[in-house]
């Protein structure tokens, strides 16, 4: 548990994840997430998602070897035609590092993205969620996050201090 957050989300990821699943990166950012699941499923299959054409295009950069990943540029809160249903989707949620910290995830689409998440995750799938406080609309998402993520079974959640990044660890 002294781990970075994101090593941590790492290790669930490669512990839960199978060769062959279907795994969502609901907001890829940089790509680095989203090259990560794809080594991790090299038999499988990773959808990208996020809303700004700089994110798709970086992530896409990033993956010039990797054919087992599809890209979307749209909100994550927007439903997607899915070959089956995925075992892992991940938010790393925040703005997109190097690019305009005005632009954020926000509190309302990230909620109606996490119950789309639960109504399409596989029975044995699972949801990670990484929060940013350190903004105020990332405090704001994380308190609201904390707050939905109550009513759930099966969850873990990861505090260091304030204002530090939380993982949401959701199982179905």
């Amino acid at each position: 548990m002294n781990k970075p957050h994101l090593l941590l989300a790492k290790e669930y990821w490669k512990k839960h994840l199978r060769a062959d699943d279907f795994a969502i990166d609901a907001t890829c950012g940089n790509g680095h997430d989203t090259l990560y699941l794809s080594k991790l499923l090299p038999e499988g299959l990773v959808y990208g998602i996020d809303i700004q054409q700089a994110a798709i295009e970086k992530t896409r950069l990033h993956l010039s070897e990797a054919t087992n990943v599809e890209l979307f540029q749209q909100s994550h809160a927007d439903p997607l035609a899915l070959p089956r249903p995925p075992r892992l989707i991940v938010y790393n949620l925040g703005y997109l590092p190097g690019g305009n910290k005005a632009l954020t995830t926000m509190t309302e689409t990230t909620l109606q993205s996490l119950q789309l998440s639960l109504s399409i995750l596989a029975k044995d799938g699972a949801i990670s969620v990484t929060c940013y406080p350190g903004h105020e609309e990332g405090l704001r998402e994380e308190a609201q996050i904390h707050n939905f993520v109550k009513s759930l079974n099966h969850v873990h959640h990861r505090w260091e201090r304030a204002r530090s990044p939380t993982l949401f660890w959701i199982i179905n």
